[in-house]
């Protein structure tokens, strides 16, 4: 036996024994670089598959030279991440990041996600749809694709396993993902995941083969990508004011939809967290005023507004928020606060009923 291969079997065996306790799955192992006959995915535990990991890179073939995987001492998840040496013309992305995490209930999970600043409307993601527990986001020089995978009989969420993966392109310019390069690392992202909740024992549902994925957010800027009051048919379906919004699905783990003001400018965000978003989706939400702690399954104040809903269908719990978005670095919108409760009700019950959770409860 060699040394790629021990290193991949100790890997493994690591692996399968994290998998028994509630904390975090890890890529362990030593980077062998001599071993030219060992190929990437092998090196990020066989997790990625491999004519599907070269696609994303252009149709590229990857060795161990290409790959890096970042050995921690501490409890965060390791990572493993591609970094081809050769340039491809014809790819997008030429670098990808891949965290595989035993839910742990902090907030890292959004932090992977770069969905953890809530009062920005920037930060926004979209259904990957398919049958699949997952979302994308789309950044200039970077897409994200975070894949969750429900272990059990309508499992908890501490049961989770949780795939995030990171595409980014790294050159001057910062053209737009198109949906073809999104769907290829939906693609990606759920073979991942079917491989690592394998590894850990998880017996998840499963999604279709990803065809196509739903379209990002409008820019923030495009006045066209508004939706009329009362127009919406996706996230922000029953809302009556003026949205930004992308296609509703009933297993995205999280949902948002922008609400803008009488001159077409973001407001606040309505967003729901279920799985194991939901504790990410406490720790994330800026709360200002009365110490920053939330009380209580439903309330709010100070320009956010809260509910929670039973929803053991999609691990737990539910949470819904209503939340004033950051204009400035030290400015917010000024949202009519009967508005933001009465559009809140509204978006929390339709995320609620197409989940599958019971009726949301609301503060006074």
């Amino acid at each position: 036996m060699n040394k790629a291969q021990t290193t991949a079997k100790t890997g493994a065996a690591l692996l399968a024994v994290a998998a028994g306790v509630a904390g975090t799955l890890y890529f362990t192992g030593v980077l062998d670089r001599s071993s030219q006959s060992v190929d990437a995915s092998a090196l990020c535990e066989d997790l990625m598959p491999q004519a599907q990991l070269e696609k994303l890179f252009g149709e590229q073939a990857l060795t161990s030279d290409d790959v890096l995987v970042t050995d921690r001492l501490d409890q965060s998840p390791q990572e493993c991440s591609i970094w081809p040496r050769r340039s491809a013309s014809q790819a997008h992305f030429d670098e990808l990041s891949v965290v595989v995490s035993r839910y742990s209930g902090s907030r890292q999970l959004l932090l992977d996600l770069q969905r953890n600043i809530s009062d920005s409307w920037h930060d926004v993601v979209s259904p990957l749809g398919n049958g699949w527990r997952g979302v994308l986001r789309a950044a200039p020089s970077e897409t994200r694709a975070a894949v969750v995978m429900l272990c059990g009989d309508g499992g908890q969420s501490d049961g989770s396993v949780v795939v995030n993966l990171t595409a980014r392109h790294r050159g001057i310019d910062e053209p737009e993902t198109t949906s073809e390069q999104r769907t290829q690392l939906a693609q990606l992202a759920t073979a991942t995941a079917v491989n690592a909740a394998e590894r850990a024992g998880c017996e998840a549902p499963r999604g279709k083969p990803v065809r196509e994925v739903a379209a990002p957010f409008p820019a923030p800027y495009d006045t066209s990508g508004a939706t009329a009051p009362g127009k919406a048919t996706g996230t922000c379906a029953g809302v009556t004011v003026a949205t930004r919004e992308t296609e509703a699905d009933p297993l995205a783990p999280i949902e948002d939809c922008i609400l803008l003001d009488e001159a077409g400018k973001p407001a606040f965000r309505l967003a729901a967290y279920y799985g194991p978003y939901v504790q990410d989706g406490y720790a994330a939400t800026h709360k200002r005023g009365d110490s920053g702690k939330f009380r209580g399954p439903a309330g709010g104040s100070d320009g956010l507004y809260w509910a929670s809903a039973s929803c053991p269908a999609q691990g737990g719990t539910a949470f819904f928020t209503a939340e004033t978005l950051r204009i400035r670095q030290d400015s917010y919108a000024s949202p009519d606060p009967v508005l933001q409760q009465s559009e809140l009700r509204r978006f929390a019950e339709r995320s609620a009923r197409d989940h599958g959770c019971e009726a949301p409860e609301f503060g006074k």
